[in-house]
């Protein structure tokens, strides 16, 4: 889950060294075809490779609709740090049904950098959302956004990714991207995210 290749070529050869690499280093990766590289989804499932179907991959290039925006009242944000882990945690099983071997996985990963930005929104002291941003120059990666289920329907998401969005524009971010999921899309479009295109994702189960 953690481990994820995009691919935009045709050619048959970078597919090749593609899978070369991903069994070199025994690791399982899922695999994103972009733009031509598309002609590749019968070979992958020939080689044990799983459709998932297409995710939306999403764009918000910053503008004005969010300069005004201010945080409802009753609600708080703060970047998160490591003892912030746990309660974290809980919310990625509860969004994305992750277990307990997947949670250890992936804790390495929450605060590697100084450039990863995890923000929790906070309403009377409990956390109801967050999201993680990772910024590269003026481009920022909106991933792992997500609300417990108690407290979905409340508009927490809208208003935690458009303070995200002002801020870090704020802080230079000109870009912004994101793989959507089905549930997630609607949100985006609401807070004027465009779609650029659906990728489509194969992952291998492999053998233990």
């Amino acid at each position: 889950m953690l481990n994820n290749a995009l691919l935009f070529t045709s050619r048959k050869e970078a597919l090749t060294e593609l899978i070369a690499t991903i069994e070199a280093n025994k690791a399982p990766a899922g695999i994103r075809l972009a733009g031509p590289a598309i002609v590749h989804t019968t070979a992958l499932a020939e080689l044990g490779y799983t459709n998932h179907g297409g995710a939306p991959f999403m764009l918000w290039s910053a503008d004005t609709s969010v300069d005004t925006f201010q945080l409802r009242e009753g609600l708080s944000i703060r970047r998160l740090v490591p003892t912030d882990s746990d309660v974290m945690n809980q919310i990625y099983a509860d969004v994305y049904s992750m277990s307990p071997e997947m949670i250890a996985d992936f804790k390495p990963f929450q605060f590697a950098t100084d450039q990863d930005y995890t923000w929790g929104l906070f309403k009377d002291g409990e956390m109801v959302s967050l999201v993680t941003a990772l910024i590269f120059k003026d481009t920022v990666g909106i991933w792992n956004m997500g609300t417990p289920t108690i407290h979905q329907k409340n508009g927490y998401g809208s208003e935690l990714l458009k303070w995200v969005m002002k801020t870090h524009k704020e802080m230079g971010a000109k870009n912004f991207f994101l793989h959507a999921t089905t549930a997630g899309k609607f949100l985006y479009d609401k807070c004027g995210w465009i779609t650029l295109d659906y990728l489509p994702y194969l992952s291998k189960v492999v053998a233990k």
